[in-house]
């Protein structure tokens, strides 16, 4: 509310200052999911908060980050890297033969494959562990749980939810119907590994060329303020 009251008396002494017109200021539309500490990782427009692991992999493309299928890849959000988080997007698959996949817990300093971290596949809950030594389906250290699969065609809304101080994450996904925007999740993934809660990148994952997903409505919140270890979304 202070945000908005400041833009709109900022513009007025514009006016009243020059006599022209107020440069139109930037919509952001506020988070639907009733926490004032989420913050908005995608404008719609451009992917200047983001660093890709190769040139012409992902693109912004009608308010959405779209994956252009053109190699294997990593997109990463580079204005915050976090431990203990609370991550919310959307994602659909428009064509592909592996699922999406999202990456947390890994590294930049130095940059491997797949940043070395956590990956969950959303919304249905696979997962595969990047970090030197494992590079492999993770075993014991992830949990699928029961659900009715989700159509990864069609946009679904997921949440994670991570603690680095006791190597959980969690992630909770659910279909977005009609013109909803939002819906309520149901918990698909969890992961437990207490060496692998760390400081790190949330990234956006192409596993190989031919694929493109798509991804809106991001939002981060760390340091968790609102129900900390808990959904927001179920």
């Amino acid at each position: 509310m202070f945000r908005k009251l400041f833009g709109v008396l900022a513009a007025a002494i514009f006016v009243m200052s020059t006599g022209a017109a107020a440069p139109a200021a930037a919509v952001v539309a506020e988070n639907p999911y009733g926490d004032p500490n989420l913050v908005s990782m995608f404008d719609g427009t451009d992917l200047s908060a983001w660093t890709s692991s190769k040139t012409g992999l992902w693109s912004a493309k009608n308010g959405v980050i779209h994956g252009n299928g053109t190699a294997r890849g990593w997109l990463y959000y580079n204005k915050q890297q976090v431990g203990t988080f609370r991550w919310i997007f959307n994602v659909r698959q428009v064509k592909g033969n592996h699922k999406p996949t999202v990456l947390i817990w890994g590294t930049t300093e130095p940059i491997r494959d797949a940043l070395s971290a956590i990956q969950f596949q959303p919304p249905n809950g696979g997962h595969w562990d990047y970090r030197p030594g494992h590079n492999d389906g993770g075993g014991k250290l992830f949990k699928q749980l029961p659900h009715t699969t989700i159509d990864i065609k069609k946009w679904a809304q997921c949440e994670l939810i991570g603690d680095a101080a006791t190597g959980v994450a969690r992630m909770a996904c659910c279909p977005l119907t009609g013109t909803a925007i939002t819906c309520k999740g149901v918990e698909v993934l969890q992961f437990t590994d207490k060496t692998a809660g760390r400081v790190g990148p949330l990234a956006l994952q192409v596993h190989n060329s031919g694929i493109q997903d798509e991804y809106r409505g991001l939002y981060v919140e760390s340091p968790v303020v609102t129900k900390p270890g808990e959904f927001l979304t179920m």
